[in-house]
């Protein structure tokens, strides 16, 4: 359906219909015509048969020698009559002497002038029928007398010999030139058929409105649900079929959250938790005598307090549920850009126009200052502009530092790894920088993609969904 521009339900369903509206119309018309033909040959065999009646009282009544002028006299430019001594021999041979009967001229009825026959240029009368004679009852007329006929379905008509009185042999040949023959639909019919497409098509719309505006309602729940927002829950109802989807996805979104709250709260109170022992080891720490051994275990205290905290920071931040809104995304970088130049560190934003994108401010914020923090603190400056695309708005940092290998690109991203190998908080920090960054890009429903630039840096995406 998608190939022929149907891509929506509603279009489909009305092509679906329209389809079986032409598909039944086409066989109605099929069967019609043939039921018509037939209906029509048997109508034509009898008046036929009507006519050579009439023809042989007539020729019955007229002298021997005039017989042939009057039965030119009343042939048609369909019907043609004449006589021979003997009965047909072939039906091939039959056909050849009515292919000329047909071809030659006829009289006027008006003026008795010379008429051209209708079959002279209609290639028609060059096909054969390969039916051979068959013999009609003589109760089967109202003759009395036993009539034989010829099938001539190539012609359209029929072909009858008829044995008169005095022995001579009265044929009769019919013929009918396609162009005649030709079913005509009235305009009544296209009318109908105009009236009943429409009226199907307005039933495929309602029930496909019927069954689309859930799934809509489905989809932009789920892409919401996908951007880390929380939708209200889907009204259950509608068709049984839509009605368990919509069950099914509130349960999910039920279950997801609680799943997210119950991470997080575990989590914090781990970090909580771990704040006390650390306090009371970095207090038994000071006792120690040894002033080398003093400070190495202190300065570890202080880095597994700092990981504390900074995982219950982020915890918290994750337990408290930031509204959705819509804000100016090129504002929101510019501010963002400013605030870090502001403290001294070379930040450069390119301004681009205003575009207004759906979010939760402050944790994008938090991911694309983290991910500014890394540019300049491994890069030494950072750059930064808008990447628009059809479904898809890319945030683009670019830094001068030696870049990321391939296989690191990946691990850069896992809680507390540190490419910088010194240990040293003031200059490589904990290494949850980046990975708090993807999961509040992640919850956005986006991503963050890391390349080396051919000149020389790298080059940080953040790619977010488009909200339709």
């Amino acid at each position: 359906m998608k190939r022929f521009g149907l891509r929506t339900l509603s279009s489909q369903l009305i092509g679906v219909m329209l389809l079986a509206i032409a598909l039944s119309q086409g066989v109605s018309l099929y069967v019609f015509h043939r039921e018509h033909q037939r209906s029509m040959r048997g109508v034509l065999r009898d008046e036929c048969l009507g006519r050579i009646a009439s023809a042989m009282r007539l020729v019955q009544v007229t002298p021997p020698d005039q017989r042939a002028a009057t039965l030119a006299a009343v042939s048609t430019p369909l019907t043609r009559y004449w006589l021979t001594p003997d009965p047909p021999a072939s039906s091939a041979g039959w056909q050849q002497s009515a292919r000329e009967q047909l071809l030659r001229h006829t009289l006027s009825a008006d003026h008795g002038q010379p008429t051209p026959s209708l079959f002279q240029h209609d290639p028609m009368l060059d096909r054969r029928s390969a039916a051979e004679w068959e013999e009609l009852p003589a109760d089967t007329w109202l003759v009395g007398l036993p009539v034989r006929q010829l099938d001539l379905a190539p012609w359209n008509g029929f072909g009858f010999a008829l044995r008169l009185g005095g022995g001579d042999w009265l044929n009769t040949v019919f013929a009918k030139p396609d162009y005649l023959t030709k079913t005509r639909l009235t305009t009544e019919y296209y009318a109908a058929l105009i009236a009943t497409a429409l009226l199907f098509a307005f039933a495929a719309w309602l029930i496909a409105r019927r069954i689309s505006c859930p799934l809509r309602t489905l989809a932009r729940s789920a892409e919401r649900l996908g951007r880390g927002e929380s939708p209200e829950l889907l009204p259950e109802e509608g068709p049984d079929d839509i009605r368990a989807t919509a069950i099914t996805f509130n349960r999910m979104q039920v279950r997801l959250r609680r799943f997210v709250e119950d991470r997080t709260q575990m989590i914090a109170a781990i970090s909580h938790d771990l704040r006390t022992p650390i306090t009371s080891l970095r207090l038994r720490a000071e006792y120690v005598e040894d002033p080398e051994m003093r400070e190495k275990m202190i300065g570890t205290l202080d880095g597994m307090q700092a990981m504390t905290q900074a995982v219950l920071a982020f915890a918290r931040e994750e337990s408290t549920a930031e509204t959705t809104r819509t804000v100016d995304i090129d504002a929101l970088i510019e501010s963002v850009c400013d605030d870090l130049a502001g403290l001294g560190w070379d930040v450069k934003f390119a301004d681009g126009h205003r575009i207004p994108f759906r979010c939760r401010p402050d944790g994008l914020k938090r991911a694309l200052a983290n991910i500014i923090e890394n540019a300049v603190r491994y890069g030494q400056r950072a750059r930064v502009h808008l990447d628009l695309a059809a479904e898809c708005l890319g945030i683009v940092i670019d830094d001068d530092g030696p870049g990321i290998a391939a296989e690191d690109r990946e691990r850069v991203f896992a809680p507390f790894f540190r490419l910088e190998s010194s240990r040293n908080r003031a200059t490589g920090g904990v290494g949850l920088g980046l990975a708090i960054a993807r999961s509040i890009v992640r919850a956005h429903g986006g991503d963050i993609v890391l390349a080396n630039r051919a000149e020389g840096g790298l080059r940080a995406t953040i790619r977010l969904p488009v909200a339709k």
